[in-house]
């Protein structure tokens, strides 16, 4: 995959949603496919209402992400609830966070009113913006998929979910979307293959898609969108990533690594700790010692970042540089005690770029070092051959302008996040990172 200016990138859509998917998904165990499910359900009463098929693939889309913006377990696990109190709190971030990237700012707003009530046609406005039809469907879907039980056979529980939904045409729903799924619901496959360990290949054949032609700055605002989706749980985390792409793109530039393509350094940098969104917020922003527990989900999140990143044609190196990024040359890494040559160069990099940045910055259990400081930490990290010592000799070298541009990086970054609070405040909400943790550059 290169990056030129005046190359296009085919992306696949629904290797990429499935990949969004499974990373919010990742955030507990008990919403796992909870985004196909309701792009399935979306999907299928969708078609049965005769929508066309630029707007069912929309409807498909959007659905397959339409809580994005739940970027904490308990966010998530309170829109599981039938009657969402306060849905504006994952709404309304799951609307910044897609509408920020140009090709999916229509599948943004589909989201931000994918919890409005009907009540009786009322639901085609809210607070004096039209709501689309398609957001109404969304929910009736999402209504539809947090009532299966997957303690339950599940074709014993078709009749009670069609009449909790029965009850709510009118108020919650839109009657005629309703009628839609119980026609659908009359057909026992439609169970079977909503509950089916294979629903995403089903939504794929069965809702075809083609793929999306992106230049070289449309695939870097894709990768900029993942990364807020991945650090702005976290004021701690807030711009992390774009620290550690910072300092692995110097690396590979003072290295004379990546010539001809220096941007996919740069993705792998914005990327690398997608599969952390499996580790609990409750960790992440822990201020005592963690536990063994608490390591144990650690220890997962460099796999899964390969399991989702992989998935997306393109990808596959970038996912394994990803996967490796926190292996360490002496084989005492994780998660697959890799040791000397098995690591690759650009998992070396971002190894480095990763343990530099996070030591300069503020944690819940410490404050950020000095430059001067991190720099002795990381020679012994090299000496005790855990890091590349060449790659660490040339940070060394150039640690000022390093620095500098990781610095820079980073302010750019938290700017970008609090703008990310405002818009939510101005919209009426306010996501838990009150006091956003301020970039150092010593």
């Amino acid at each position: 995959m290169r990056l030129e200016a005046d190359h296009k990138t085919n992306v696949e859509l629904y290797p990429l949603f499935s990949s969004i998917a499974a990373a919010t998904d990742l955030i507990n165990r008990v919403l796992v496919d909870h985004h196909k499910k309701v792009s399935f359900v979306a999907a299928t009463v969708g078609r049965t209402l005769g929508l066309e098929e630029h707007s069912l693939g929309r409807l498909t889309l959007a659905a397959s992400v339409h809580d994005i913006g739940g970027l904490s377990i308990k966010t998530r696990l309170e829109t599981f609830e039938f009657e969402v109190i306060n849905p504006d709190r994952h709404t309304l971030p799951g609307y910044s966070l897609l509408a920020g990237f140009a090709p999916f700012a229509d599948l943004a707003r589909l989201i931000r009113f994918h919890h409005v009530h009907w009540q009786n046609g009322q639901g085609l406005r809210d607070r004096g913006e039209d709501v689309p039809l398609l957001s109404h469907l969304i929910h009736l879907s999402d209504r539809i998929a947090v009532q299966l039980d997957p303690n339950r056979e599940i074709l014993s529980q078709k009749t009670e979910i069609v009449q909790q939904i029965k009850a709510g045409a009118g108020e919650m729903f839109v009657p005629e979307q309703v009628e839609a799924f119980q026609e659908v619901a009359d057909k026992e496959a439609f169970w079977l293959d909503l509950t089916s360990p294979s629903v995403s290949t089903i939504i794929q054949n069965r809702f075809p898609l083609a793929g999306m032609e992106l230049d070289r700055g449309e695939l870097m605002a894709l990768a900029e969108m993942f990364r807020r989706v991945i650090d702005f749980r976290s004021r701690f985390t807030a711009t992390h990533s774009s620290g550690v792409a910072a300092v692995a793109v110097a690396l590979a530039e003072y290295g004379g690594f990546q010539k001809n393509n220096p941007d996919r350094l740069r993705i792998a940098g914005l990327l690398h700790d997608i599969g952390k969104l499996v580790v609990p917020l409750e960790i992440i922003e822990k201020h005592q010692g963690l536990t063994s527990e608490d390591f144990a989900f650690i220890y997962k999140h460099p796999y899964f970042s390969a399991k989702i990143l992989c998935g997306i044609k393109g990808f596959e190196d970038i996912g394994q540089w990803c996967a490796l990024h926190h292996e360490r040359l002496d084989g005492t890494g994780y998660p697959y005690r890799k040791a000397g040559e098995e690591i690759p160069q650009g998992a070396r990099i971002l190894a480095v770029a990763d343990t530099f940045t996070a030591l300069m910055e503020d944690r819940p259990y410490r404050c950020g070092g000095s430059s001067s400081g991190t720099g002795r930490i990381m020679q012994d990290l090299a000496d005790y051959q855990k890091l590349d010592k060449d790659l660490v000799a040339l940070l060394q070298e150039n640690t000022g302008e390093i620095n500098d541009r990781r610095y820079e990086a980073q302010v750019g970054a938290d700017q970008i996040h609090g703008q990310f609070i405002e818009q939510c405040r101005l919209l009426d909400n306010c996501p838990e990172a009150a006091d956003r943790c301020p970039v150092k550059r010593m």
